[in-house]
């Protein structure tokens, strides 16, 4: 058995160095506070840098420029992959990323002052954590407030034989061999849309195979529908409500799905991606009384407090949405809260979401669907890439921006968007929602031309159109997918 060390005291205790745990921890440290960051892992940076979400945005950057080529094709240069090339050369800057990743993770912890503790930490009771270090000691640390920002790894249930190369999860599919020609995703979450629109835009053969009757079902409508029209165009296959009996390797080093009416479909990978696991097991949580769910996630309340006192927790440990922008900013709040400070100013509440499928969807604000429970009166109005000189130099005639409104006061409440860039210019509309901006003020804007930012004043000018002429709800025309 490990000797434990002497007691060492913090104001805060930080167990994982993800976004989630990273952000917390710089964000107390340069308030003053006594900081500690526990991290079992040889390098910070979570799921976030280290197994996942570089990675793939690599993998994607390299889709991204397959798609381009298409859209806007050059004399000369063919876009087809080369499928002689392993597939390590396709993440070749991955590694680069992820060393300054860590580099700058490193420091911002050193500058803020956190002492960072290697080790795998386990909760001893309430305000004491153990860290079980590399060396073989035990390091006893104590606080009044405990942060859990674990992190998750990939749900691989026991029935599935993941040591078969062609059965993998969204960790193992970058660490496959070659570049394959067929690929099934089960599941049509985030994770599993994102890497079916890659592979498919690499020239793939690509299958989603959902339980249900679309894929994030937590997106707008009338946008995901657009999003599933553009990666059916790109060679995505859907099956929907379809409910699988069993996947099994095959002698020949593919994978056979059999489906529950008899439907067998076989493929050289199967990505298993129906969620994700909180890292909780082994934490000591019932040392302090708190327990998880089936899949190890925690409960939280507004604040990120868990049930037991003193102890909060963000990040994919909590589950939905699970993104490192979203953990970030869990992370402040629960500080906030931490310290008795009142979460204040005008960007309170608002968490942009970024879906990095291609192409890419990002929303921010309650959605038409949630505003209409709670029976707001709405306008809704959209803006499409085809129409925006913008969009067109891009090759993109698919993207589309919608706006929704409050009907009463013009004020702007979400934005969703479809297309090159969405990531990216949602933030705009962030800042709109957080200021209050009503459709005349964003129709008076002035927008550089060409920019894809003029989508917004385009929309809006139709939205302030109707608010003046007083017609509610959506625009007379359908939504013209195509537009």
């Amino acid at each position: 058995m490990n000797e434990v060390s002497d007691i060492r005291r913090f104001d805060m205790i930080c167990i994982g160095s993800g976004p989630a745990g990273e952000n917390a921890a710089v964000l107390a440290a340069k308030r003053g506070y006594r900081v500690a960051v526990v991290e079992g892992e040889g390098l910070p940076g979570g799921a976030m840098v280290n197994t996942g979400t570089v990675a793939s945005k690599v993998l994607r950057e390299t889709a991204i420029l397959c798609s381009s080529f298409r859209k806007r094709p050059v004399p000369g240069i063919d876009p087809e992959i080369d499928r002689s090339v392993s597939f390590d050369q396709f993440l070749a800057r991955t590694t680069l990323v992820q060393i300054e990743e860590h580099d700058r993770i490193e420091l911002d912890l050193d500058r803020a002052g956190v002492e960072v503790i290697r080790g795998w930490g386990r909760l001893a009771g309430h305000q004491t954590v153990i860290v079980d270090t590399p060396a073989g000691e035990s390091i006893r640390l104590q606080s009044p407030r405990i942060l859990i920002a674990v992190g998750s790894r990939p749900n691989r249930p026991d029935h599935l034989d993941f040591e078969h190369p062609a059965i993998v999860d969204s960790t193992g599919i970058l660490s496959l061999s070659r570049m394959p020609e067929s690929l099934t995703v089960i599941g049509g979450g985030v994770i599993g849309s994102e890497y079916a629109s890659i592979f498919a835009q690499m020239g793939v053969e690509t299958t989603v195979v959902e339980a249900r009757s679309t894929i994030m079902r937590f997106l707008d409508e009338d946008c995901r529908e657009c999003l599933i029209d553009q990666m059916k165009d790109a060679g995505v296959r859907f099956q929907f409500s379809a409910e699988i009996e069993e996947i099994v390797g095959l002698e020949d080093g593919r994978a056979s799905i059999t489906f529950k009416d008899g439907r067998t479909h076989e493929s050289d990978v199967v990505l298993w991606a129906m969620g994700r696991d909180g890292n909780t097991e082994r934490l000591g949580l019932e040392t302090i009384g708190l327990r998880t769910d089936r899949r190890g996630l925690l409960k939280v309340d507004h604040g990120y407090r868990t049930e037991a006192k003193g102890v909060w927790a963000t990040g994919d440990v909590i589950g939905f949405p699970a993104l490192a922008s979203t953990s970030m900013e869990q992370s402040r709040l629960a500080v906030e809260n931490m310290f008795d400070k009142v979460a204040e100013g005008r960007m309170e509440g608002l968490l942009p979401m970024g879906v990095y499928t291609i192409p890419a969807i990002a929303a921010v604000g309650d959605t038409e669907e949630e505003l209409e429970r709670r029976g707001v009166e709405l306008i809704t109005s959209s803006a499409g890439y085809r129409r925006n000189p913008r969009g067109r130099m891009l090759g993109d005639d698919r993207g589309r921006l919608k706006l929704v409104f409050d009907a009463e006061s013009g004020k702007l409440l979400h934005a969703t968007i479809v297309g090159e860039d969405a990531t990216e210019l949602i933030h705009l509309g962030m800042l709109m929602i957080a200021e209050g901006w009503t459709a005349e003020d964003i129709a008076a804007v002035p927008f550089n031309y060409p920019s894809l930012s003029e989508l917004y004043k385009t929309a809006a000018i139709e939205a302030a159109d109707r608010l003046h002429r007083g017609t509610v709800g959506a625009a007379d025309a359908p939504l013209d997918r195509a537009a």
